[in-house]
């Protein structure tokens, strides 16, 4: 169409003025050029409030930490609760970083920050720093050093959603009594839950021993009543920005599906931080009854013949990273016949 459009075009005109109808014709060159790109950019972009406030925010990364393979941060949650107290108290030295989520493990940190990449690393800096203190005198001194950060830069809504969702489950996939929803060490609790209870002192209260006992380090902190503090610790509803990242959810099941079904999203954050996937038996068994439906005529896995069981069995080592234990549980294959299929892991 655009040919016989041009050519007609230039029939007409080129006795006229043949330097009007040239440039015309690069003009008109160049659209069709970009329209590809025009045409990808506007296929990716959902016009919806979610997609606007992620376009208009500041600069958002998933900062995380290597996870230590010979030492825990945290032993109790009393030593949980301290580590926290740092998070709250680094954010005063950060005033324009926002947290939109976290999650403390025994041996590593995630964090979802939103912010110039000058306030996040204040942020970053001052947790390090107070962490390292207190590792010195609270002895662990082996773990001065240890802890550093890598962010990962998030550059999409769907990749924010998807790095919300990994932090707050983490503890969910290694541990069958944690409730991805009511779990001190992250901030899942505190997403569309209308139950939350807000309560405790400003942070600037605190006097004295329990001023002290909350500090947890030698060094003079003046706070201020950016948080509150109950019991000696810091209430995350305080100082994480939940509601900022609630706003990026449609609404609440958007949010609870995100978490609990998007199993291919948190392999995808999983395998950008370098860490392993992990998912739950029953997030696998859902997972197998997907790939049956699709490859093997809607069987059930626990009806498969063995050839077939192992051929899924590679599917979900493979695009999974099942454990052998799991892929056995999971489909009904025996462990010496996953054993044998995958000898390394077996090992470890």
């Amino acid at each position: 169409m655009w040919n016989g459009v041009f050519c007609l075009f230039f029939n007409i005109n080129i006795k006229n003025n043949e330097l009007i109808v040239k440039k015309i014709f690069t003009n008109l060159n160049a659209c069709c050029e970009a329209f590809p790109y025009i045409w990808q950019k506007s296929a990716m972009y959902n016009d919806t409030p979610q997609e606007r406030l992620f376009l208009n925010a500041k600069p958002l990364a998933h900062y995380c930490s290597p996870a230590l393979q010979d030492a825990l941060l945290y032993e109790n949650e009393k030593e949980m609760g301290i580590i926290i107290n740092f998070i709250a108290i680094a954010l005063m030295f950060a005033p324009n970083c926002r947290l939109l989520a976290f999650a403390v493990m025994s041996n590593h940190l995630h964090f979802i920050l939103e912010g110039e990449p000058e306030w996040c690393e204040a942020f970053i800096g001052k947790l390090i720093e107070l962490l390292d203190n207190y590792f010195r005198y609270n002895g662990k001194p082996e773990l001065c050093g240890k802890i550093s950060f890598t962010p990962t830069v998030i550059t999409s809504l769907k990749q924010l959603k998807d790095a919300i969702a990994y932090v707050i489950r983490n503890p969910f996939v290694v541990r069958t009594d944690v409730n991805v929803f009511a779990c001190p060490s992250t901030s899942g609790h505190l997403y569309f839950n209308p139950m939350m209870r807000k309560e405790g002192i400003y942070a600037s209260d605190l006097k004295g021993r329990a001023l002290r006992d909350f500090l947890h380090t030698r060094k003079g902190i003046a706070l201020t009543d950016r948080f509150r503090v109950l019991n000696g610790f810091a209430q995350p509803w305080s100082f994480v920005d939940y509601e900022r990242a609630m706003s990026f959810f449609s609404n609440a099941r958007e949010f609870v599906t995100w978490t609990l079904k998007n199993v291919e999203g948190q392999i995808e954050i999983a395998l950008k931080l370098g860490e392993t996937p992990s998912l739950s038996d029953q997030e696998l068994l859902s997972v197998a009854f997907k790939l049956c439906k699709q490859r093997f005529a809607n069987i059930p896995p626990s009806k498969l013949e063995e050839k077939d069981k192992m051929k899924l069995a590679l599917m979900l080592k493979n695009e999974y990273y099942a454990s052998n234990g799991q892929i056995s549980r999971t489909i009904g294959l025996s462990p010496r016949v996953v054993d044998s299929m995958f000898p390394l892991a077996a090992k470890q």
